[in-house]
């Protein structure tokens, strides 16, 4: 008696990928649109990051007038509930701002906590510096604090969730500026991120 061995049968599956395959390779426009796709999607993204840093900046800005507004309350006596919600508010308010004895720690703060937020979510830091900006007291005895931090961009979705991390920080951080650089020979997103610190009064 002869037995035979019977060849396998290509499943649906694998001849569905093949067909893909060779309708990709012959397809020009198919190739094209699947692309344009892609930079469509990736220009939404780009621009909610934008939308989410211009939603930052103008939470932080309006906190800063909110405090202005309070202080004089806090001399007011004949208002003394009024006065004693408005030290309340203040304290919650100026929790907001960094406190450091200098602005030397400031800066190694700030650079620390960056550095821990780029970690946490798994993007590498190519640059880390701070910016020269105007150190003039504000109304609220605080300073400014400018650093940019440029972040590899080939996880997308971390960079996302950087950005998150940034605007739920305490104390508060705001991304004035977004960049993202793909065609870069090393991909990368570049920001600019402002902190307002007070100085600490040192120990006698």
């Amino acid at each position: 008696m002869k037995f035979t061995v019977a060849k396998p049968v290509p499943s649906a599956l694998t001849e569905g990928l093949a067909n893909a395959r060779r309708e990709w390779q012959a397809n020009v426009r198919l190739r094209w649109g699947v692309r344009l796709i892609i930079a469509t999607i990736w220009v939404w993204l780009a621009l909610v990051a934008q939308d989410w840093a211009t939603a930052w900046r103008a939470e932080t800005e309006e906190t800063r007038s909110q405090l202005q507004r309070l202080k004089p309350l806090l001399s007011e006596k004949a208002w003394p509930q009024r006065a004693e919600d408005a030290r309340t508010q203040l304290k919650e308010t100026q929790a907001l701002l960094w406190a450091a004895g200098s602005q030397g720690q400031a800066e190694a703060m700030l650079q620390d906590r960056l550095r821990e937020l780029c970690g946490k979510a798994g993007l590498t830091v190519r640059e880390l510096v701070i910016i020269a900006t105007d150190s003039k007291l504000t109304v609220d005895d605080a300073r400014p604090l400018r650093v940019r931090l440029a972040v590899d961009m080939n996880n997308r979705l971390a960079l996302m969730g950087l950005l998150s991390e940034i605007g739920m920080a305490s104390p508060s951080m705001v991304v004035d500026t977004l960049r993202l650089r793909p065609q870069a020979p090393q991909p990368r997103a570049e920001l600019e991120i402002r902190v307002m610190y007070r100085e600490q009064a040192k120990a006698p």
